[in-house]
């Protein structure tokens, strides 16, 4: 351990990128537990962390969080009620 003078905030709870700039904030590295994941720590709760809060540790060391990521219920934004006007109707529509 390089320089111990970095206390390990708790993080949990946290929404990851919150807890991601603070980490950069004080000087510490968040990963996630796969580091080599194509998926950037980003989105999600901070569900757990290693090493735990209030430990001393170097200047950019890395702080290992398990992320519980939210539903992904994103999907389609468009408004499902009224339909949409079918093309069979556009000559109904264009009639004056």
């Amino acid at each position: 351990m390089a320089d111990a003078s970095i206390e390990v905030p708790d993080f949990c709870g946290m929404q990851a990128l919150d807890a991601w700039l603070l980490g950069h904030d004080l000087g510490l590295l968040l990963v996630g537990p796969d580091p080599d994941s194509p998926e950037p720590l980003m989105h999600g709760i901070v569900t757990r962390q290693q090493p735990l809060p209030g430990a001393k540790v170097g200047r950019w060391d890395p702080v290992t969080v398990w992320v519980r990521r939210p539903p992904d219920d994103s999907g389609d934004r468009e408004p499902q009620q009224p339909l949409p006007p079918k093309q069979s109707d556009a000559a109904f529509f264009d009639e004056d």
